[in-house]
């Protein structure tokens, strides 16, 4: 009998113990974990809206940049032209900058222009999260672009949208791909 009462004792020490510690990992474990993670979350999502935001403030500089035209005689003259590359450059990878100046898309704008007789003005901008992914953010853009007369006075105004892809290097938003609708300047530039 005596041996029964050791051997229930000691058992019942056990689950004593087993229990206790369960309990005790469990309401610690939770609990000192959350505000780990709460800490955390919000940094994260932090750098992260950080990171869009001012991806979205490079895409707005480069379509300031490339859509800011003014008219000139010259508008196509080789120095016209260097010079809006040179203008753009900062803005675009160097992958997409060759393949932007070699395929003759930087001077969209200014055939429009020059075919036009107008200056050119970017209006209502407007950039939208599609796709971020680690040091590489995709945007929906939608704009005005403005045809002015000599006087500065509005002539047309076109509706333009398409998605951007800026990378992340050193640091520096830079866009790696412009997709839009290159049938939009089409009736601008080709003489019927």
């Amino acid at each position: 009998m005596r041996q029964f009462q050791w051997m229930l004792g000691t058992i019942f020490l056990v689950l004593s113990l087993v229990t206790g510690c369960n309990q005790s990992a469990s309401n610690t474990g939770p609990e000192s974990a959350a505000p780990a993670k709460e800490s955390s979350n919000p940094s994260i999502e932090d750098r992260a809206t950080t990171e869009v935001n001012d991806a979205i403030k490079a895409a707005e500089n480069y379509k300031n940049a490339e859509y800011e035209i003014n008219a000139s005689e010259d508008i196509l003259s080789v120095e016209s032209v260097h010079k809006r590359n040179e203008t753009i450059k900062p803005y675009l990878t160097e992958q997409f900058y060759e393949k932007a100046s070699n395929t003759r898309y930087t001077l969209l704008p200014l055939k429009v222009a020059d075919k036009q007789k107008v200056s050119l003005k970017l209006v209502d901008l407007q950039c939208d999260l599609r796709e971020k992914k680690e040091n590489i953010v995709v945007l929906n853009y939608k704009l005005n672009l403005l045809f002015l007369n000599q006087e500065g006075k509005e002539t047309k105004r076109i509706p333009i949208d398409g998605i951007l892809t800026l990378f992340n290097i050193n640091g520096q938003w830079l866009v790696q791909g412009d997709t839009f609708d290159v049938n939009t300047f089409k009736d601008f530039i080709v003489e019927k």
